[in-house]
């Protein structure tokens, strides 16, 4: 192999030092979003190992079996079977229900109906019980349970209908001891040692479904088990602080993708996490529930949009932005699939009174088959693109971008169901982090609360003497791995050596054309090389070299592209990467691996075997 001998003067591996050469001057003014492939947070969870087979509870002494019920007009909440819990008629006894865990900061959440006895009584044990007890009837805790070591943090109770109350409650605990029982008054002595002390009729109790058990200190959306404890976890979006390089990974597969380099985008919606409170949202046959899962930056912020059963509805939102014909805008959002899993993602525009719909654009997705159905287009308003990124744990981010073909004053985004016959228990979606920005592709999530919302571009540069210490004026070659840029405004530039004044007459620049192809700017007029079409996303390498009368290129081992006319640039005062010799403009908008610099020009051979 023809390798060059020759070492280089400047090697930045991004993707595999993952950190920043002290030479390079980086400057992004705000946070901005990326994972960093090793840092996950804990999902889903439940660690009681039959959340809804109480026949695998343990139970007292006066308690009778568990009673699996199944009656079409009175079911759980999921619209299948429940158990009742009963007690026996041994005088004066203890009757409950256990499942024992070991964990520490416990919440505690299970879906209890009244069934002749009208109060429920939930003890956790550590040393000493602590308890609470709820009646039925109304969804109302009551005087009695006990907490006499005060770590009780949180309980509430919250109604899903039709008699069923979501009760949980939150403790400091160590070893749990998961108990549960069934009241006819709540004078009952609940202050016993144990458990309340009564005696059953033999036939009333409590309908129960959905036990869960969480090592932490909050509640989150049910998560069923069936003979094994869950515990989920997932990427989780990071964010650098400003003035800190991104680093980026793949987040299935923890594979480095070096540097990430962005323009400066802004998010137009004003509650990106926050659905329930965005003031220009309307609601179509569904409501939002608050912060019921884990969203992908690993906090308890991620809503469920629940639609009302037999219905196909969701929710829009608008953004007054004036809209001319040709312009371009790109919508997104993450979604995971609940109870339901088909949704649609959607563009709307209307003109500028807001009064004529001018068309939808968007795209129908299946979150479980991670499938698009349909590409749906009205009117023929759009000329849409789509992209599905996974993110993990059954989180998708959406995304579609659309062309405007007449001008408007109201941009709208919006996400439906389109399951046919909803029924209850499979009507719920989890969506977290909507963005709305100006331009043809997505940009990493900008998240807002209350106003909209901008990141500052990323801007790495190399000058004065940290340059000149490498760089050789009449000759040289560089070699860079990237993935393929995303066009801002015709060009995405790799790398890019300028003048001290920045002229835009004199420069070299690798760049990314709007034709999909690499090219090699030598300014003034020198060289213009151009490689083949080029359609795929995945890692490119290219090599240039120069000298007077004497440029080269070659990407992915392919011919050589080659000019022998014109001079060196023998002035070059700096180094940008990922953005324009000229201007803060021209950015990549993706990931560059490598950048490698060769004082020589390397032989046409030596540019093709570094890049195959």
């Amino acid at each position: 192999m023809n390798y060059p001998q020759i070492k280089p003067t400047l090697n930045l591996d991004f993707s595999n030092t993952k950190t920043l050469d002290p030479r390079i001057n980086f400057r992004r003014g705000t946070p901005g979003a990326y994972y960093d492939g090793k840092t996950y947070a804990k999902a889903e969870e439940n660690l009681i190992s039959y959340s809804e087979d109480f026949s695998q509870w343990s139970k007292g002494d006066g308690s009778l079996a568990p009673q699996l019920i199944n009656d079409v007009n009175n079911t759980s909440p999921s619209g299948g079977d429940m158990y009742k819990l009963a007690a026996g008629t041994t005088l004066n006894t203890q009757h409950w229900y256990s499942s024992q865990n070991t964990t520490n900061n416990a919440t505690f959440s299970v879906y209890a109906k009244a069934a002749g006895y009208n109060y429920i009584w939930i003890g956790l044990y550590d040393a000493n019980y602590t308890s609470i007890v709820v009646d039925l009837r109304n969804g109302e805790f009551v005087s009695g349970g006990q907490d006499l070591s005060g770590v009780i943090t949180d309980k509430n109770i919250v109604d899903v209908g039709d008699g069923w109350y979501r009760i949980n409650y939150s403790i400091l605990s160590a070893s749990i001891f998961t108990a549960l029982g069934g009241l006819s008054d709540p004078s009952t002595d609940i202050h016993s040692v144990n458990f309340p002390l009564f005696t059953g009729d033999g036939t009333s109790g409590i309908y129960v479904w959905g036990a869960q058990l969480e090592q932490r200190d909050s509640l989150t959306a049910y998560t069923p088990t069936n003979g094994t404890p869950i515990t989920k976890y997932q990427p989780k979006l990071m964010f650098a602080s400003p003035d800190q390089p991104r680093f980026d990974h793949d987040p299935l597969t923890g594979e480095s993708k070096g540097l990430l380099i962005e323009e400066s985008r802004t998010n137009l919606i004003r509650w990106s996490e926050d659905f329930a409170i965005e003031p220009e949202m309307n609601y179509y046959y569904c409501t939002i529930d608050d912060n019921r899962i884990v969203a992908p930056d690993g906090n308890l912020s991620a809503d469920a949009i629940i639609f009302d059963d037999g219905t196909n509805g969701g929710l829009s939102a608008g953004h007054r932005e004036v809209v001319s014909s040709g312009e371009k805008y790109t919508a997104s959002i993450y979604a995971k699939a609940g109870n339901l899993s088909k949704v649609w993602f959607y563009f709307n525009v209307r003109e500028t009174n807001e009064s004529v719909n001018v068309g939808n654009s968007g795209i129908k997705y299946n979150l479980l088959t991670n499938t698009v159905d349909e590409i749906v287009d009205t009117n023929d308003q759009f000329s849409t693109e789509y992209n599905i990124f996974d993110v993990g744990n059954g989180w998708y981010r959406l995304v579609i971008s659309a062309t405007m073909s007449s001008n408007a004053g109201f941009l709208g985004w919006g996400l439906y169901n389109y399951e046919d016959n909803v029924s209850s228990g499979k009507n719920t979606a989890y969506i977290w982090g909507a963005q709305l920005e100006k331009g043809s592709f997505a940009t990493s999530y900008i998240k807002t609360s209350g106003a909209s919302a901008t990141r500052s571009a990323d801007n790495a540069s190399i000058t004065g003497e940290n340059f000149s210490s490498w760089y050789r004026q009449d000759e040289g070659s560089l070699y860079i791995d990237s993935d393929k840029g995303n066009l801002g405004t015709s060009f995405a530039g790799y790398v890019s050596f300028h003048t001290e004044d920045f002229s835009n007459s004199e420069y070299y620049w690798l760049l990314h054309n709007s034709s999909n192809q690499f090219q090699f700017l030598v300014a003034p007029g020198v060289a213009s090389l151009v490689d083949g079409i080029d359609t795929s996303l995945g890692s490119q390498k290219a090599c240039v070299s120069w000298a007077d009368d004497d440029f080269s290129m070659s990407v992915n081992g392919n011919t050589i592209q080659s000019d022998t006319d014109g001079p060196a640039k023998k002035n070059l005062a700096g180094l940008r990467i990922g953005f324009s010799p000229y201007s803060d403009s021209h950015y990549l908008n993706s990931h560059i691996k490598k950048i490698s610099y060769y004082p020589k020009r390397l032989t046409n051979e030596q540019l093709q075997q570094l890049t195959k």
